[in-house]
């Protein structure tokens, strides 16, 4: 399944394996996905879920909610911290957090438990069509 939702005023692309697809169908309470970049001594960025509801989560579909937080750690260098369970605090983004946000957004289900992933990619693409889309 692919569907594109908006958040924070741009467009991202939600791509869902077959396989997160029949995990989302089999829960009885929707999903949500915390699409977090982490900003510290280097750029890092994770897809976390969870069960409890968050209000600004914006719907992909009635089993699964999305939504984008630019994020900091006490120890932001410490990945072994961030993937086991430190609690991250919002980074104060100045201007339009939209420009943040990925425009693809890939989970897939396996062992198990829900996997996520982001990228920019589409930026590129966007690029190469501005360019070429100027006069002569």
């Amino acid at each position: 399944m692919i569907v594109t939702i908006q958040l924070h005023g741009k467009p991202m692309r939600v791509e869902l394996s077959a396989a997160a697809e029949r995990a989302l169908a089999q829960r009885t309470n929707p999903l949500f996905a915390e699409v977090q970049l982490i900003f510290g001594c280097m750029i890092a960025k994770r897809v976390w879920f969870r069960d409890e509801p968050v209000t600004n989560a914006v719907a992909v579909n009635s089993r699964l909610n999305v939504w984008f937080r630019p994020a900091r750690y006490a120890k932001a260098c410490s990945f072994d911290d961030i993937d086991n369970g430190a609690e991250a605090s919002d980074y104060p983004v100045a201007g339009d957090r939209g420009r943040f946000v990925p425009d693809l957004l890939s989970i897939d289900y396996r062992g198990g438990k829900f996997v996520g992933d982001f990228t920019y990619s589409m930026d590129e693409f966007r690029a190469q069509q501005a360019f070429r889309d100027l006069p002569n």
